[in-house]
């Protein structure tokens, strides 16, 4: 297996709402993780944190956006062609991206 590299970035954008790639295509996995603590996520109150890998992330969990509430976790699908984006519904919301490339 592949050494483990820090995802894209570990915040989401300075614009609340706005999304932003954090794992690359073409990954043999990883994993994204929001902290549980507010503290941790650099923020006032814990909040959801929305993942994507189809499309670009909203800040509402339907169709392809999943919503990570404090504390989860989120695998990604290995080997898939496309990025994986975050959003969440305050701007610079601090998580954990890391990712496996492909060997």
């Amino acid at each position: 297996m592949a050494t483990p590299v820090a995802g894209l970035i570990s915040q989401t954008p300075g614009t609340a709402g706005q999304a932003a790639d954090a794992i690359s295509p073409n990954q043999a996995g990883g994993y994204i993780v929001n902290p549980v603590a507010a503290a941790d996520q650099g923020l006032a109150a814990a909040e959801p944190l929305y993942v994507d890998q189809v499309s670009a992330a909203g800040t509402v969990a339907n169709g392809t956006t999943i919503a990570l509430e404090p504390g989860q976790s989120y695998a990604i699908i290995a080997n898939t062609t496309t990025t994986v984006s975050v959003a969440s519904a305050s701007a610079n919301h601090q998580f954990t991206a890391v990712m496996w490339p492909t060997p």
